[in-house]
């Protein structure tokens, strides 16, 4: 296998926040209220994801803002993001998660476990689900409400087992807890149409935020020619590369100053690396994971 980092591929960003929901089921905005608030703060897509309710893409869109096909399905353990989806897969199907997710897939759609640590499912619950496409590394509603919105550690948890899952941040908007406009999601896709956003969005070519920018992500050589990650970022309070247990590294800025890049070599112990860059606020960037068993 190869990686390929989407800041070397054509294209345009396009920001987008995929998980909404509005007055279709527990949200205080109407659908047509929650397309105006992002698309009047300069988003370019969302995905309105109501509890148990299809909407198709396209539905409730303006010009100047896309809207994906999405729905949120419930179980006893678990909520899971559908993204994509042809229909509402049947209620009987969502009894456990390998039968939501198999249902999801069935009908060509794209399935993220939603807020794992909020759910309390824990990652050895979650690695032997198949077909996942990855999980909310960040939901703003979570951390506002009960300070459970960071799922990381279970992504990396799953991460060190070879599984590879893609990480959103999302608002999981509804509109009363001041939780709107803060995690989302920054797509590398060739246009702006609801087939080039989910395609990037399956193949990892994004990242997810609370406010910071990552510039660049590719390998180099370091300063001894063994390859190396560099990422390129806005200015930051400090780098972190995670891999599998301690083979990361953490780059602080020197007191007074802000860093805008760091490197970390790869080494096989690592298993994957990924990188969060921490601003001055606190918010955080977090780019997809690079398995280093496909670039070693």
């Amino acid at each position: 296998m190869s990686w390929t980092s989407p800041f070397t591929l054509p294209g345009h960003w396009y920001k987008g926040n995929l998980h909404t929901h509005t007055s279709q089921s527990d949200g205080d905005a109407t659908p047509q209220q929650a397309v105006a608030w992002y698309g009047d703060r300069g988003y370019d897509f969302i995905a309105i994801t109501d509890h148990q309710h299809h909407t198709p893409g396209g539905t409730f869109a303006r010009h100047d803002l896309l809207t994906l096909t999405g729905v949120e399905l419930n179980g006893d353990s678990y909520h899971l993001i559908a993204l994509g989806c042809s229909a509402l897969p049947d209620l009987a199907a969502q009894a456990t998660p390998q039968g939501c997710v198999d249902a999801v897939l069935a009908l060509g759609g794209m399935p993220f476990f939603a807020h794992p640590y909020w759910c309390g499912q824990t990652p050895e619950q979650i690695a032997p689900i198949r077909g996942i496409t990855g999980i909310e590394v960040y939901n703003s509603v979570c951390e506002r409400m009960d300070g459970l919105g960071n799922s990381s550690a279970y992504w990396d948890a799953l991460l060190s087992q070879g599984k590879r899952l893609l990480g959103l941040a999302v608002d999981d908007t509804h509109w009363r807890h001041g939780e709107v406009g803060v995690g989302f999601v920054m797509v590398r896709a060739a246009a702006l149409t609801e087939a080039d956003i989910l395609s990037a969005l399956r193949q990892g070519h994004f990242y997810a935020s609370t406010g910071p920018k990552i510039e660049d992500l590719r390998l180099v050589q370091d300063a001894t020619g063994h390859p190396a990650l560099r990422v390129t970022c806005s200015p930051c309070a400090s780098i972190t590369f995670y891999g599998h247990a301690s083979y990361g590294r953490r780059i602080h800025a020197v007191q007074g100053e802000l860093l805008d890049s760091a490197v970390c070599p790869l080494r096989h112990e690592q298993v994957f690396l990924r990188v969060e860059c921490r601003d001055e606020q606190g918010r955080i960037a977090w780019s997809n994971p690079l398995f280093v068993e496909d670039v070693l």
